[in-house]
Order: structure tokens, then C-alpha cells, then sequence
């Protein structure tokens, strides 16, 4: 039994080792996928994960070559390692961005359905979410689709800011009243004790303001309660 368990034992890190090395990456190798997937280079993603590299490699920031894809909208780059298997589609970067958020901020809809309908992405998760970087940059299409694939309305950030407030920020009405009509709670309040309301005054969107008032007071039947040093909207 024991001769059996050291030839097992040797087996197992010979072969640790043999694999190991097959997916080890050099610096250069590194540098190259990076600028690959940065330049939509797909000869040349395809060549190194041929030889080994792997698709969850990350470039010296940190950030999954993924990533650096879909912010340079690296097309061929995209679809490759969306449909390798062996890519993490939820790996994120340093600051927690994963390939969906980055997705989802861009506002590139056939990428983020890729990611959800292909390769199950993660659409909620702890902090920023994908919804929150969809409302962002006020993105409809992609907040629609998130939504209707399980985005929760009214996920927090680590500040507790939730995509209302995103969304008010970027001034696109409609997906503000997308949201509410989903189920967003006016009343929930960020961190630093400010309402998607009072976020439309400071952001100048005096417009958004005015309805979200509108549809607190449908709502709660009750004079709003503005925070210190946020100056009532004039009526």
C-alpha cells in the first residue's frame, strides 16, 4: 500500500508540474495577448492559446484580456473567448469590473447578450453591478436586457447607490421611468444620505427632478424632506 501511494504521489505532482508548464505564460507572451486583444488581433490570440497561454490570462494591471477586448471593441477577439470554454467570463479586474460591466458601460447590447445568453455571465453581484454601469451611461437597450434577464432594480453599490440614481445622472428620462416602473425604490438613500431626487438637483436635471417629485408625492402622499445642504427644487 505505501510503494502504491508514493508512485500515486509522484504521479500526481510529475503531472502537476507537466501541466503547469503547458499553462504557464512568459512576460512577452503576456505583452502580446494584451496588445492582441487590444488591436482586435485574433491570428495572433488564437496562435498563443494554442500554445498553451491561457484566455484568463491578465496583463500587468491586472486586468482579464477579456476585458481589454470589449473596451476596445475587439470583435473577433470577443467572440473567440467568449466561446472558448475555458475562459472565466466572470473574471473581473482589481476594481471588480467583470467582462459584463465593461460590456454594459460600453453599451455594446450583442456582446452583454453573448455573455448572459451564451456563457451564463453573472448579471448580480455584490457592489457595482451591470446595471448600474448600464444606467451610467443611460444605455436603454442594455438596462431592458439585464432586467429582463434577472438584474435586480434595486442593487447597491458599495456607497448603497442603486441604478435609479445612476440613471438619473445620466439624464436619460426614459430609463429612469423604466426603472421605476420595474419597481425602483424612490426612498432609498446613498451612503452620504442622498435620493435619486436630490441627485437630479446637484446633477442639474431639474426636468428629472420635477417628475421624480411628482411620483413621490402619487406615491407617499407626503411633502418630500430635503437633505442638508441640497436646495429645494422652486416650484
Amino acid at each position: 500500500m505505501r510503494i502504491k501511494f508514493n508512485i500515486y504521489a509522484v504521479f500526481f505532482v510529475t503531472s502537476t508540474l507537466f501541466f503547469g508548464a503547458l499553462n504557464a505564460q512568459t512576460e512577452d507572451q503576456i505583452t502580446d495577448f494584451a496588445k492582441a486583444a487590444k488591436f482586435n488581433d485574433v491570428t495572433t490570440v488564437k496562435s498563443l492559446l494554442s500554445k498553451g497561454v491561457s484566455p484568463n490570462t491578465t496583463d500587468p494591471k491586472g486586468d482579464p484580456m477579456l476585458n481589454l477586448a470589449i473596451k476596445d471593441r475587439s470583435e473577433d477577439v470577443i467572440n473567440l473567448l467568449i466561446a472558448n470554454k475555458a475562459t472565466d467570463v466572470d473574471l473581473s479586474n482589481k476594481s471588480g469590473e467583470t467582462p459584463l460591466m465593461i460590456a454594459s458601460i460600453n453599451g455594446d447590447l450583442p456582446v452583454v447578450k453573448s455573455l448572459v445568453l451564451q456563457r451564463k455571465a453573472q448579471v448580480d453581484h455584490i457592489g457595482w453591478t451591470p446595471l448600474h454601469y448600464a444606467c451610467a451611461k443611460g444605455h436603454l437597450d442594455v438596462a431592458q436586457f439585464l432586467i429582463a434577464n434577472g438584474a435586480s432594480i434595486d442593487s447597491l453599490s458599495q456607497g448603497n447607490t442603486t441604478p435609479l440614481m445612476m440613471a438619473v445622472q445620466s439624464g436619460n428620462e426614459v430609463l429612469v421611468k423604466l426603472l421605476l416602473d420595474k419597481g425602483a425604490d424612490l426612498q432609498l438613500r446613498n451612503s452620504q444620505g442622498l435620493s435619486a431626487i436630490d441627485i437630479a438637483v446637484i446633477y442639474e436635471k431639474p426636468w428629472i427632478a420635477q417628475g421624480l417629485l411628482s411620483r413621490w408625492q402619487r406615491l407617499y402622499k407626503q411633502p418630500y424632506k430635503w437633505p442638508k445642504g441640497v436646495e429645494p427644487l422652486k416650484s
